[in-house]
């Protein structure tokens, strides 16, 4: 990208965020926890923590963990670490997580925008943010097996980095109407974190910027082969604030119930989105997506129960009489017994398993922005590896994907799948693209 070409995104979104201040504030209501001002002794780096009320409530005793939120906020000075700790409270409160918000100086207007190199600025904040993850595991009861790296406009910088930098200590993703950077991301670092769920969501009337990197990242992270990639474009909202996605999303992963009633989430509707995205407005987890987050946290196995002593059982025998077939105890009284035959029972062969491909839309007009998603047995998920076909020709690995079809006509879908054992599984989807209104007319 040339400079020139940097430097007018960069004051489009400036003049955008100057004409639509509001957008930039904090709608959300405050929570009924804690927030404080910390600062963290090695890096000398500050950062708001917001502890929820039902931890405050019993003084975060020690037999419980609580999940982490990092949110990295967006540009300065539109926006800055308060806020973004201030937006979270009521979900943190909602779902009972820790909020760690801490204060970047990569986002900043006066700073590299868009971002194509890790800068000075970049890498303190990357450095501050482990420090700063330590110190509230070594203070508080955050759980450091959940922690979500989430972000609002180009915090989103960061919060892809660090998910993709340190898959050991962030365990999920969701960005909000965020930016994103491919030269900053490390392929090598994607075998590691590919079964890490991911959530990407933009608005319709987003900053264009905002919504083209959004999809780039999409593309990224399933061409990295990355599992999990769900996304979502909500209908009608703008450069917002939308943290409720966010957290019913991580509270998915995490296994958390929420507290009340998710109401602003029930209000939200989409133009667009996979299987797994859409199924965070409207909570059916079991069809798309909820049985590929459940594999984020394993449930331990239960204990096999301590053998008894039984009496050995009574032998059974089938007594075939031309009216009806019953199944009782062989009698042992002097009565009259039913003539017995041997009847050989054939076990029919085990069913191959159910593999099928669900799409956004089967048919629409051109272009037609297609998303897909392998439903499939839930161990697939983790451990097969899926292979994705348009019309013959190899478009992508992962278990979902998307791709926009510009040509008219009917396009077939297929998806190739190997298991951990070597075995080979196949299907397909037809898909029909219709000519635009005015090219019919013309013709």
């Amino acid at each position: 990208m040339s400079h020139r070409t940097a430097h007018w995104r960069r004051l489009t979104l400036v003049a955008l965020c100057l004409l639509t201040a509001a957008g930039c504030a904090v709608p959300q209501p405050r929570g009924k926890g804690k927030l404080t001002h910390e600062v963290e002794p090695s890096t000398r780096r500050g950062y708001y923590l917001y502890l929820p009320a039902a931890y405050v409530d019993d003084g975060g005793r020690a037999g419980r963990s609580w999940p982490t939120v990092v949110t990295f906020h967006g540009m300065k000075p539109w926006d800055n670490a308060r806020p973004q700790a201030m937006e979270w409270q009521q979900e943190a409160d909602r779902y009972g997580f820790v909020i760690v918000a801490p204060e970047m100086r990569s986002p900043d207007m006066l700073r590299q925008f868009p971002l194509s190199e890790r800068t000075d600025a970049f890498k303190s904040d990357e450095v501050a943010t482990i420090a700063i993850l330590d110190r509230v595991f070594a203070t508080t009861r955050a759980d450091p097996r959940h922690v979500l790296s989430t972000s609002w406009s180009s915090g989103g910088y960061l919060a892809h980095y660090m998910a993709n930098q340190y898959p050991e200590r962030f365990s999920s993703l969701a960005v909000r109407q965020s930016n994103f950077s491919k030269e900053i991301q490390d392929p090598s670092k994607a075998a590691q974190g590919r079964h890490r769920p991911m959530l990407i969501v933009n608005t319709e009337n987003d900053f264009g910027v905002c919504k083209s990197e959004s999809r780039e990242a999409v593309d990224w992270y399933q061409t990295n082969g990355y599992d999990h990639v769900a996304w979502v474009y909500l209908k009608s909202l703008g450069h917002e604030r939308t943290p409720d996605i966010a957290a019913a999303f991580f509270a998915q992963v995490c296994g958390m119930r929420p507290q009340s009633s998710p109401a602003v989430i029930a209000r939200r509707q989409a133009i667009d989105g996979n299987a797994e995205g859409l199924a965070i407005l409207t909570g059916d987890w079991s069809g798309a997506g909820g049985p590929a987050y459940a594999t984020a946290r394993e449930p331990a196995p239960k204990p096999m129960p301590k053998a008894r002593r039984t009496a050995p059982p009574r032998a059974r025998e089938v007594a075939i009489s031309p009216d009806r077939v019953q199944d009782r105890p062989i009698e042992t009284t002097a009565a009259a017994k039913p003539v017995l035959r041997q009847v050989r029972v054939e076990t029919p062969p085990p069913s191959p398993p159910a593999l099928t491909i669900r799409v956004s839309s089967a048919i629409g007009i051109e272009p037609l922005y297609l998303g897909y998603f392998a439903e499939c047995p839930i161990d697939w998920r983790r451990n097969a590896r899926f292979e994705w076909f348009l019309n013959g020709q190899p478009i992508g690995v992962g278990l979902n994907g998307h791709k926009t079809l510009g040509a008219p006509g009917e396009h077939t879908l297929a998806v190739k799948v190997t298991t951990a054992e070597g075995e080979r599984f196949e299907a397909e989807r037809r898909v029909r693209v219709l000519p635009k209104l005015a090219d019919v007319t013309r013709r």
